[in-house]
């Protein structure tokens, strides 16, 4: 194989780096409060702690950053801050957004790769896919930032035609390749021979960490419901009551045991939604006054901080809040699944499409339109082998990069001690 010139190879990146960004600024994907961060001027304070950085062509390819910062503070007790640059603009859920700084790659000036590089100072950095950046990797390897090189899909690292053009001075950068799969990998080695380590790892797909609960909280509160069956509704917004009123009823007639558990999104409605529900004829309980559910209530309302951890152990299945109502802020799907409740969903995925999507193509969530379609689905999900079906595969979704997480995470932190040593 020809090995590329490393100065020509740069320049042929680089140049069409400058054209794909200024194809995205004509299609006007940037975002317009922050056009100059493709300087390398950033939108906001470095915070302090350690710093990773990833990269990648969009911002849901780099979902999974949050996670493995949360597995770096567990396992060096430091706090670790996440920083994605991405190519093109983007929404994230909001969970993972919130976890993150997020901003728009610099251009390949010189300039541009100093100004991000002064400001931010990453402590490590992860590229996902076949590196675009060449000018800003070379100078981030030059300030001794350990650089490793993963992929969110399959095939994503397996372009041929992108792979002939890196050159060995691009590679030299990286530390290590993590490839999605055994194919992967063998298209890298064929075409890159010996210029990179290559490591069979699986996907860093989107995942994310289990919400916390007190083990003694959840065993007390199984005992109060001493074996009733229950579906949660978390998160939902005070325009859902209507239909989640005539899903309950539909559901309540084939199970009059039937508990259903609602989550507010701000437990500060706790009150407003046990009198919604009261005045449509339910037994109501309230936990922020009631403690646990009692054998007479129909609906409970969970009104307190960090509810949604117990719950979702609790309830075989979930309806996301916020997707019957066009517009509405959406729960996340991906937090009942990570914790085995069967996920149900309206129309409405908001920013976290992509999580519904992922769901939906592994059949692990049943969506529904109305009221009436949600209590069937209720209905349906009673069943233990068809709620335990759709959990298992949410599960499968929901922690599928777990692995690579925890590789990542220990090939950073082996990394900062060798360079803390140096």
């Amino acid at each position: 194989m020809t090995t590329p010139r490393p100065r020509l190879v740069s320049r042929l990146l680089f140049a069409a780096g400058r054209l794909r960004d200024i194809s995205l600024t004509k299609k006007e994907k940037l975002e317009p409060t922050h056009p100059t961060e493709r300087l390398g001027q950033a939108s906001q304070d470095r915070p302090e702690g350690h710093l990773l950085w990833v990269h990648s062509e969009t911002p849901d390819e780099a979902a999974a950053a949050p996670a493995i910062a949360k597995e770096l503070h567990r396992t060096r007790g430091e706090a670790f801050h996440v920083l994605v640059t991405t190519v093109q603009n983007g929404a994230l859920p909001p969970p993972v957004a919130n976890d993150l700084i997020l901003q728009l790659a610099p251009g390949e000036t010189a300039g541009s790769v100093s100004r991000f590089l002064d400001h931010w100072r990453p402590d490590a950095g992860i590229l996902l896919g076949i590196p675009d950046r060449p000018n800003l990797i070379l100078a981030a390897h030059e300030r001794k930032v350990p650089l490793l090189l993963a992929a969110s899909s399959r095939g994503s690292l397996a372009s041929r035609r992108r792979l002939s053009l890196l050159s060995s001075d691009l590679l030299d950068c990286f530390d290590l390749c993590l490839a999605a799969s055994a194919a992967d990998a063998e298209v890298l080695y064929r075409h890159l021979d010996d210029k990179l380590r290559v490591e069979v790892s699986g996907p860093l797909s989107d995942t994310t960490f289990a919400l916390p609960c007190s083990d003694a909280e959840r065993d007390a509160t199984a005992n109060a419901l001493k074996g009733r069956p229950v579906w949660l509704a978390a998160e939902i917004s005070m325009s859902e009551v209507d239909a989640i009123d005539i899903a309950h009823r539909r559901a309540f007639r084939f199970a009059h045991r039937l508990l259903l558990v609602v989550v507010p999104t701000n437990p500060a409605d706790g009150s407003r939604l046990a009198d919604m529900f009261g005045e449509k004829g339910w037994k109501v309980g309230l936990s922020s006054v009631d403690g646990d559910p009692s054998d007479a209530d129909q609906v409970f309302i969970a009104d307190y901080e960090e509810s949604r951890g117990l719950w979702y152990r609790l309830a075989p299945t979930t309806y996301v809040g916020g997707t019957l109502t066009a517009g509405a802020a959406t729960s996340d799907p991906y937090a009942p699944a990570t914790l085995g409740s069967a996920v149900i969903h309206g129309p409405n995925t908001g920013q976290s499409t992509n999580r519904f999507k992922r769901l939906s193509s592994a059949g692990a969530s049943v969506e529904v339109v109305d009221g009436e379609s949600l209590g069937d689905a209720v209905q349906l999900l009673l069943s233990p082998d068809k709620a335990a079906e759709l959990a298992q595969a949410g599960w499968k979704v929901t922690t599928e990069a777990a692995h690579v997480v925890e590789r990542l995470a220990d090939l950073i932190s082996t990394a900062l001690d060798e360079r803390e040593t140096a």
